[in-house]
């Protein structure tokens, strides 16, 4: 069953809406600055900085020769590179929208032609904009996943949730990274295919919060979507081209002076259908092996890595693009059930990324997912 909101949108009560708001949030760009927009888009996904971009349109004074707001203010000076910026999507006034990002300015452009007025794009990136910048070691010997992640957060200024049972224990001697790929790095290792650890932010009026955990593939779905009503399109795609069905990662004991050998392999269990790298391995009628080289410690280490770079592998194998109303509760690291398509494709889904597009059109949301137990 759709939510209220959901079904009050199936019969149009509310009318789609933006709000863009620039150095507070509750500074609108339009009532507060005298600053029209359109065409605002907000890209999230998982492991990765979230992005935004709008354009700012009817703001340039011919006569002055300059972008100016409403109230003769230089448009510039208000869209400076590292502003914050809070984009709200939903339906009928603020309380009827969702924050969906809080982020920064990292862009700012526009086209000077022929018989038409210049608009600026305006784009940027949310807070985990903050772990890309410069790069340092990321080295810590018998300390806990969770400390590790706490500082990151603690450094740029974000509140931390961290779900799951991440690895004590740990040690980790990482080249010059930024925070981004050292979080990246700590995913991979400690994943596998039943806890595959992500993170993302999810945008706060005062302060941002980094989530840290594995996929929540039992959780709730925030609705559900049926293609001929509210779900627009589906595009699925199995591909067989990257599934191996072992793993094996190599290493080298310095102590010992020996070859350290982990594995991992692909089994279709618990009454679950085979996986691609089994399918893979029937007609082929032999294994399909990945090895790897990599600096681990021990076999626990070696099979653990191994693990994870399968369950990475076998998420590659189911996938699926969509598009619905504008749906701002459906973000990366929920599930959405989707219905009418048939016994194959009518099955709850993990969403793994979603692009929120406010224009002249309406209010749509695309989206992608994975079989949530991948």
């Amino acid at each position: 069953m759709p939510s209220p909101r959901r079904a009050d949108l199936q019969t149009s009560l509310y009318v789609p809406a933006a709000t863009v708001s620039l150095g507070a949030p509750g500074q609108d760009l339009l009532h507060a600055h005298g600053l029209a927009f359109t065409n605002v888009e907000v890209d999230l996904g998982l492991s990765v900085a979230g992005t935004f971009k709008f354009t700012v349109t009817d703001s340039f004074d011919i006569g002055r020769a300059e972008f100016l707001t409403a109230r003769g203010r230089p448009a510039l000076d208000l869209l400076k590179l590292g502003t914050r910026v809070w984009i709200r999507m939903g339906y009928g006034d603020r309380s009827g929208q969702q924050l969906l990002l809080s982020g920064y300015i990292t862009n700012v452009g526009t086209s000077f032609n022929e018989g038409a007025s210049p608009d600026l794009e305006v784009s940027g990136q949310d807070a985990l904009y903050r772990l890309t910048l410069g790069t340092r070691e990321h080295r810590f010997e018998k300390k806990s996943v969770r400390d590790a992640v706490a500082q990151v957060a603690a450094e740029n200024g974000l509140s931390l949730r961290l779900a799951g049972s991440p690895p004590d224990e740990v040690t980790l001697d990482a080249n010059l990274q930024s925070d981004m790929d050292f979080l990246r790095k700590l995913g991979a290792n400690f994943s596998t295919r039943a806890k595959k650890w992500e993170f993302f932010s999810r945008a706060g009026e005062a302060v941002d919060t980094l989530h840290f955990r594995p996929r929540s593939v039992d959780a709730a779905p925030v609705g559900a979507l049926k293609w001929g009503a509210d779900l627009l399109s589906f595009r699925p795609e199995a591909n067989l081209g990257n599934q191996v069905s072992k793993i094996v990662v190599q290493g080298w004991d310095e102590v010992a002076k020996q070859a350290i050998v982990g594995e991992a392999r692909a089994r279709g269990e618990g009454g679950k259908p085979k996986t691609a790298g089994q399918i893979q391995q029937g007609f082929l009628s032999r294994e399909v092996v990945r090895t790897l080289r990599l600096p681990v410690r021990s076999k626990k280490e070696a099979d653990e890595r191994a693990e994870a770079e399968l369950a990475n592998t076998i998420a590659d194998h189911l996938r699926g693009e969509g598009e619905t109303f504008g749906f701002p509760e459906l973000l990366p690291d929920t599930r959405v059930k989707l219905d009418g398509l048939g016994a194959k494709f009518s099955r709850i889904v993990y969403v793994t990324k979603t692009v929120h597009r406010f224009d002249t059109s309406g209010y749509r949301t695309r989206f992608s997912v994975e079989e949530p137990d991948s």
